[in-house]
């Protein structure tokens, strides 16, 4: 056995069928370095006999709380851990059984199957300790898989994730509408911000020169530089006790680190035809164009991106309000121009620095990528000979896009 998970047999107990007995697991990494950053994930094997003597083994995912204390304090894991169990336990049911009150059987169907959570091994603890886990389906056993962080996601499959972002945002948007008092009870506590860029000096000024570095030479970006200077120093300044204000008309569950690497598909004949998203320790209660912009700038193909920015935006919006009709919802003031002037909007505030300073770490190259337990401050910052070739491509367009668009 390369790991250990501690009490693993009383921990996932509690979810066997009747008459089914644990027998014994196995666990190894799950990631390599650079396919994730806010915690360890362990592929676990469970060993399980049945009341008639046959076995089967039940394949996990295990997610731990980050090894070291600088990512722990990045991720705020005291709270975040705790906050992504919650999704599973409390805010995924209550969504999908306001849909069935709607008539919608099951409209929240994009999220894992959860075995367990804890955040430690003391029963009575209200703190996250090393002990932490949450245990997930192994959703490759399923034949869902992320796709190449390097190049992202074509157009078909781009347009099946924004039905499934629209349908995750617009349920709890949909709830808010109609059941304000409920939504305010059941859902909002478990929202309130918990994370944010705020960093040192130190790493705020490297964070600068990674991008001038990485931007020297390209003239067509040159005049734009500044604004992308002052983007990434306005993100990484804003804290948790004081984040941007927020419009409350676009405001919902928002996952707000929705990538290539946080959602997985099910590919059949060269189409997506189901979808699992994962990785919820930073949601929070903002405004829905957060994660759109993310999604769209660091996870999309660079030639779906050069062709069809402006058909996905729509096509998301279309979705969006859709689903809100199926709840009966007065979908007036969601207009399509106001929907839009909430992307410029959220663009400008905070999301042109999110998507300049996440794109070198989603772009690491595998071998210089490092193990979570050896991550310094300083290596969340990277060089422009450790990114793939497409990292300043999908700079230059993003800053050159939104210099175009006005989002500056």
């Amino acid at each position: 056995m390369d790991l250990e998970i501690k009490n693993f047999e009383s921990f996932i107990t509690p979810s066997l069928r009747p008459g089914q007995r644990f027998v014994s697991y196995d666990c190894k990494k799950l990631l390599s370095p650079g396919e994730n950053y806010g915690s360890v994930m362990l592929q676990v094997e469970a060993k399980i006999s049945n009341h008639d003597g046959t076995e089967e083994i039940i394949h996990c995912v295990a997610k731990t709380c980050p090894p070291t204390d600088i990512l722990k304090q990045i991720f705020n894991t005291k709270v975040t851990f705790k906050r992504e169990i919650n999704v599973y336990r409390t805010l995924v049911p209550t969504l999908n059984k306001f849909g069935k009150e709607n008539g919608l059987e099951d409209i929240m169907n994009f999220f894992a199957v959860c075995l367990g959570g804890r955040i430690s091994l003391d029963p009575n603890s209200d703190t996250v300790d090393d002990d932490g886990i949450l245990l997930l389906e192994n959703l490759k056993v399923k034949g869902y898989d992320t796709v190449d962080r390097f190049s992202g996601f074509n157009l078909d499959c781009a347009e099946f994730l924004l039905k499934d972002l629209a349908t995750l945002h617009a349920v709890p948007l949909a709830y808010r509408l109609k059941k304000p008092k409920e939504f305010d009870e059941k859902i909002r506590p478990h929202l309130k911000k918990a994370f944010s860029f705020k960093v040192s000096d130190d790493l705020q000024i490297n964070a600068v020169k990674g991008l001038e570095n990485m931007l020297a030479g390209e003239s067509e970006c040159s005049e734009y530089i500044p604004k992308a200077v002052e983007a990434i120093m306005k993100l990484t300044s804003i804290s948790i006790d004081n984040p941007p204000e927020e419009r409350e008309l676009f405001a919902t569950f928002t996952h707000n680190d929705f990538w290539v690497n946080n959602t997985m598909l099910r590919i059949e004949n060269g189409k997506p035809v189901s979808n699992r998203m994962v990785d919820f320790q930073i949601i929070e209660y903002s405004s829905l164009a957060h994660d759109i912009l993310f999604f769209l700038y660091s996870s999309v193909e660079l030639s779906v991106l050069e062709n069809h920015v402006d058909d996905l935006l729509k096509y998301y919006y279309n979705q969006f309000i859709e689903i809100l009709k199926k709840f009966s919802c007065d979908v007036s003031q969601f207009t399509f121009e106001n929907y839009m002037e909430e992307c410029k909007n959220i663009a400008i505030q905070e999301q042109l620095g999110h998507i300049l300073i996440m794109l070198p770490g989603i772009m690491t190259l595998k071998e210089k990528a490092r193990e979570l337990s050896d991550i310094k401050e300083t290596d969340m910052v990277s060089e422009k000979s450790s990114v793939h070739e497409n990292c300043l491509k999908k700079i230059k367009f993003t800053l050159l896009d939104f210099a175009k668009r006005g989002w500056l």
